[in-house]
């Protein structure tokens, strides 16, 4: 025989008790239910929350992405066979300001023979004299027509890919014959020209079209740089230095410093103020013996 007590309180809850068991109350058992059901909704609205918020962080970054690609859409070479001078200069700018990089690091050299190295660059001496106190002697006295030398035999591997390229295209649509391949650079002020010579010939339908000539003109301050070294080397050559502070008063468009290394070689750094572009090169010259 089951004997019922009064019953019971613990904790807020209520309880039967039945002999020596204490049993909840189906009040106590509602009362945990829902406050799982809520437990559960709260947990799925949570799960709804991030899941917009994943989407609409999704929807921004495309969104970006779009207009960034607007802003700056990608460089394309696109050739047209109506105007095949568009694509040449494209495709020679590149090689023009590689070259011009790589010398003005390096004293007007893409390839430096007579040269020291300095902070892990190989820097050409344009004045040069290994006796002690002895003036140094011009190594570059033509510097410029060297300068443009050099840039004509960098870039001419490469503008005859350009050509190929350009002709391959053609082909798609023309008989092309081509013929000849000539490269000329000329240093000016502030400007740099190129000129190609290629015959090339493009027949359609009994439309002939030809083309013999292309040019590109870049801007760059590489002549000045030239003047200014061939002037600090001839300086060097008479006089054993030069006053690259009276220089700057006279023409304060243009910045030059010097180094003297640990061996006396000095590392002259031209630099024109508006655009930041430098040129580097190095002198040995009137040196004196160790000790002095």
């Amino acid at each position: 025989m089951v004997k019922r007590n009064n019953h019971l309180k613990k904790n807020g809850a209520h309880f039967v008790s039945l002999s020596n068991k204490i049993i909840p109350s189906p009040k106590s058992s509602n009362s945990h239910l829902n406050s799982a059901i809520k437990f559960l909704r709260l947990s799925e609205s949570k799960r709804s929350q991030i899941t917009i918020f994943i989407i609409l962080g999704l929807v921004l970054i495309v969104g970006f992405m779009i207009v960034f690609l607007l802003i700056n859409p990608p460089e394309v070479k696109v050739i047209d066979e109506k105007n095949p001078q568009a694509f040449i200069e494209s495709c020679t700018e590149g090689a023009v300001e590689e070259a011009i990089d790589t010398l003005s690091k390096k004293g007007g050299d893409i390839s430096p023979k007579g040269y020291i190295s300095y902070n892990g660059t190989e820097i050409t001496y344009l004045c040069y004299n290994e006796n002690i106190y002895d003036p140094c002697i011009n190594q570059r006295p033509l510097l410029i027509e060297h300068i443009e030398k050099e840039i004509t035999n960098y870039i001419t591997p490469i503008v005859t890919e350009c050509f190929n390229d350009l002709e391959n295209k053609l082909r798609d649509n023309y008989d092309v014959e081509s013929s000849g391949l000539k490269v000329e650079t000329r240093l000016q002020s502030k400007n740099i020209a190129v000129k190609i010579n290629r015959n090339i010939k493009i027949t359609r339908e009994g439309e002939v079209r030809e083309f013999n000539e292309f040019r590109m003109h870049l801007i760059s301050p590489i002549y000045d740089f030239a003047k200014i070294a061939m002037e600090i080397a001839n300086q060097e050559s008479r006089f054993c230095n030069f006053d690259e502070l009276g220089f700057m008063i006279f023409y304060p468009n243009f910045d030059v410093t010097k180094f003297i290394t640990g061996d006396a070689d000095i590392i002259y750094v031209i630099k024109e103020v508006s655009t930041d572009q430098k040129f580097t090169f190095a002198i040995r010259s009137c040196t004196l013996p160790p000790g002095y």
